[in-house]
């Protein structure tokens, strides 16, 4: 899967208002997303904690995919964090004020993972 084919989905995401940061994280490898400094996080070190932390999320992840599980939300203090699954070694994770209004955001988010679910069956 091309880094830079995914780079340009996650982006165009970055570009909605209210998405403060988003990778596409991969279990035991190497996440994907736009520089930090693109993000509009107040507290960048809460991206860092979720990138150091993947792999611990990709283990629950596994206990209940079996189980139908499609899409992970929680809040952490003034954020809140979408993880819309891709598979059960993939998830595209969003961080986004507590507060918004999520009904177009998760419309984005859906849309861009079925674009990235294009792209890795194509081999992209």
């Amino acid at each position: 899967m091309s880094e830079e084919t995914m780079l340009s989905v996650l982006e165009d995401l970055l570009k909605e208002e209210d998405v403060l940061a988003i990778m596409l994280a991969r279990k035991n490898e190497i996440s994907v997303s736009p520089p930090p400094d693109k993000f509009k996080l107040k507290n960048p070190s809460i991206f860092s904690l979720l990138q150091s932390t993947m792999n611990e999320f990709f283990v629950v992840i596994e206990k209940f995919s079996s189980q139908g599980l499609d899409k992970i939300y929680f809040e952490l203090g003034e954020y809140e964090l979408m993880f819309f699954l891709i598979g059960g070694d993939t998830a595209l994770v969003s961080i986004i004020p507590a507060l918004a209004n999520k009904g177009l955001l998760e419309v984005e988010m859906e849309n861009a993972r079925l674009k990235i679910r294009e792209l890795i069956q194509k081999g992209v």
